[in-house]
């Protein structure tokens, strides 16, 4: 592929994961994203199932997502795009989209106000999912998670890694 391949995203369906602040997320500790910001919104972990079409002739992997997600009241469910300005902001990651249309499953997280309607601990609300794509970019992953020696070298996890990059 020379340029990126969009992928569309229908048929969308998704559940609050109970997982509960700390705990991996869509390959991270779930919380919600900055201090200041954060007050007032509850971190929840979002599985969403959806149906990908994909014209790539192979599976693709690491395809980024991007849409709007409102929560019952309106306000934005993505902490990066909080006035619905833009949908250029990466929320999410599909590991691999099958070729043709499939099924797939990814997880994000998702900042309901407090002040909506059951946004208490355990319960996520209604979300409304609008735009949503997938886009995959020639040459890999844009958003990866780092692995346990990437950020920290001298932990157990890097033993023998140092090896593979030494040439003999």
């Amino acid at each position: 592929a020379f340029g990126p391949e969009n992928i569309e995203l229908a048929d969308v369906a998704y559940e609050d994961t109970g997982k509960r602040v700390g705990e991996i997320c869509a390959g991270r500790p779930l919380k919600a994203p900055g201090e200041k910001v954060a007050k007032g919104l509850l971190p929840k972990c979002v599985l969403v199932t959806a149906t990908a079409t994909s014209k790539a002739k192979q599976s693709v992997k690491d395809a980024a997502v991007y849409g709007y997600v409102r929560t019952a009241t309106g306000d934005s469910a993505i902490a990066n795009n909080p006035d619905f300005r833009s949908d250029a902001g990466q929320f999410a990651m599909i590991k691999t989209v099958p070729p043709g249309s499939e099924r797939v499953q990814f997880e994000f997280v998702a900042v309901i106000p407090d002040k909506d309607i059951g946004a208490v601990e355990g319960s996520l609300g209604k979300l409304t999912f609008d735009s949503l794509k997938a886009i995959s970019y020639p040459g890999g992953a844009r958003m990866a998670t780092f692995t346990a020696c990437e950020l920290d070298s001298l932990s157990d996890e890097c033993d023998g890694e140092q090896e593979k990059f030494i040439s003999k």
